[in-house]
């Protein structure tokens, strides 16, 4: 029963990376990117993203059945954030769209710190 409130906080973060993802390739497909890099920069890397790894972790840290397994939900938000660096900035790198630094330890650790607040505020009000 409490593996079900899994769902919402995977959705939750799902959605925004997938529609993170969108929002880049799409309006570098169309031109409308262009000088905006560091716009879309600002709102995904650290608003969108951050914000929904927060909420993530802390409903991920609400579930106390998880015990310690609710510490691989850090580990999974960073690794996604991580990878959504690749799938935009170095893949575009790579294909001679873009020229922007690469992905590193530091945005790893971007993607854990908030989720790291959130599940500590999550395990803070849980039952």
């Amino acid at each position: 029963m409490e593996k079900r409130r899994l769902i919402k906080p995977a959705i939750i973060y799902g959605a925004v990376w997938l529609a993170c993802l969108v929002l880049y390739w799409g309006s570098l497909a169309t031109g409308e990117l262009g000088g905006g890099i560091m716009g879309y920069a600002i709102l995904a890397l650290y608003i969108a993203l951050p914000i929904a790894g927060i909420v993530s972790a802390f409903l991920i840290g609400r579930v106390a059945d998880l015990g310690w397994w609710r510490l691989a939900a850090l580990i999974a938000i960073a690794v996604l954030y991580v990878l959504h660096t690749v799938a935009t900035f170095s893949l575009s790198n790579a294909l001679g769209f873009t020229n922007i630094a690469p992905a590193d330890l530091a945005v790893f650790m971007y993607g854990l710190i908030p989720a790291a607040i959130g599940l500590a505020v999550g395990c803070a009000t849980a039952k």
